[in-house]
């Protein structure tokens, strides 16, 4: 008798298996064969590095065209190029409510070409654009494109690996996806002293083009053959319905909501306040934006270390409380004193490190009971992540005096919201995961 094709390490079961789908046998080896984070090495999967580059095209986005702001509105000659921003936030908003669950049902690779297609022709539609409406009709094209890399990338990792290895895979991610603050706004600026702005649409089409030959060429297809969730209106409302019944995952979501919304507080009001404030130039602010990026990837190398001791909620339980200490010094700082710019940017910099802790074991506490509808689940996460993201940049439009004292408070409260939501959430911490003895969805 030939022995199970699935005893041995050599091939794919999907090929040696003789029957038409996937025995159960199979599936479990297959799924164990993908959860390639070894923790005992230091080396990054390619796929890992892929699914990174894939979620860091939303941000990268954001980033690359901020120099262009001053030259966008003098060749149209109108004002509220802001407005591009926040229909870019609107369509990552809804598209990713779309994506989730059409990837439960097809798979995770389907959906990626059609989200890189709409990327690449919102990108182009953006660099051809007459007038702003076009343009922000063009970026709402482009946001919902960009999206599907953000949602599927975050179900692939749930696909992938178990608890504990998602939460190093989502601090590696978030490493990854932190070049893009990093590498985006000096590159935008050199662009567009170079051919202009449109030529940092030109540029991100490219890039579109080439992770959709990547994505082609060198991804897996991670969902469990097993687990196919059916696609109708009234299955998917019932799905999120179910979703957000589950009070974990919503204060999980909303926790990391606001301390990214912290954040986005930042990155919105400190193009007026840090440039007339301190009289930066636009290259100059473009690397005061970097230095957010380093702080990305700072924290997410000590989260990573710090996973290799302990899980992902004891991690967030020692993380949690720093982001507020920090905001009250740099609220008490800026109201009673002028700062000067290097003590504005290391309390910056130090705000940045200690909130971008607190997001990768967020993630994965979040996603983890759920398997079989990761892609919903991760959906569901980043939309409501990405509406307090909203809701906190038309805070900073409403309350912004162009002080720093007050763009300091709109950050502090969006990291307290956060410790409030982490108190909602460890309410729940025995249903959820990080405790290995619970029961989680497969």
């Amino acid at each position: 008798m030939m022995p199970h094709p699935a005893v041995f390490g050599t091939g794919s079961p999907r090929k040696l298996c003789q029957e038409d789908r996937l025995c159960t046998l199979c599936a479990v080896v297959l799924r164990l064969r993908l959860m390639t984070l070894d923790s005992r090495s230091h080396r990054i999967p390619g796929w890992l590095l892929l699914v990174g580059a894939m979620s860091g095209v939303g941000p990268f986005s954001i980033d690359m065209y901020l120099p262009g702001f001053p030259m966008i509105e003098r060749e149209f000659a109108e004002q509220g190029v802001e407005r591009t921003m926040a229909a870019y936030l609107v369509g990552i908003t809804i598209g990713q409510l779309l994506y989730g669950p059409i990837s439960d049902r097809f798979g995770r690779k389907p959906p990626l070409y059609v989200g890189f297609t709409l990327y690449v022709l919102g990108a182009m539609g953006c660099a051809f654009a007459s007038d702003m409406t076009m343009l922000t009709l063009m970026r709402v094209v482009q946001a919902l494109g960009a999206c599907g890399g953000l949602v599927i990338g975050r179900a692939i990792i749930r696909d992938r690996c178990q608890p504990h290895e998602a939460a190093r895979a989502f601090a590696i991610l978030m490493s990854i996806v932190s070049l893009g603050p990093i590498v985006a706004p000096t590159l935008g600026g050199w662009v567009i002293t170079l051919v202009g702005w449109r030529g940092t649409f030109v540029f991100q089409a490219a890039l579109g083009v080439a992770l959709l030959i990547a994505m082609h060429s060198l991804l897996r297809e991670s969902r469990d053959a097993l687990n196919i969730v059916p696609f109708s209106t009234p299955h998917v409302v019932r799905t999120y319905a179910r979703l957000l019944l589950d009070p974990a995952l919503v204060a999980y979501s909303l926790l990391g909501g606001f301390a990214i919304g912290a954040l986005f507080c930042y990155v919105t009001g400190s193009a007026t306040v840090m440039q007339e404030l301190y009289a930066l130039t636009p290259q100059q602010y473009g690397w005061l934006l970097g230095l957010n990026g380093i702080a990305f990837l700072t924290a997410s190398r000590l989260n990573v270390r710090a996973l290799r001791s302990m899980g992902p909620a004891e991690s967030l339980s020692r993380a949690i409380w720093w982001p507020p200490v920090v905001g009250v010094l740099l609220v008490a700082s800026a109201a009673f004193v002028s700062l000067p710019l290097w003590f504005a940017i290391i309390l910056q910099f130090a705000f940045f490190l200690c909130t971008a802790r607190v997001t990768p074991n967020v993630t994965a506490l979040g996603l983890a009971p759920h398997g079989k509808t990761a892609g919903a689940a991760a959906a569901l996460m980043g939309s409501l992540q990405s509406l307090v993201s909203t809701l906190a940049g038309m805070a900073v439009a409403v309350f912004n005096d162009g002080t720093l004292a007050t763009l300091a408070l709109l950050m502090t409260a969006g990291v307290v919201l956060a410790v409030v939501c982490y108190f909602w959430a460890r309410r729940y911490a025995s249903g959820t995961p990080g405790h290995p003895d619970d029961g989680m969805e497969t």
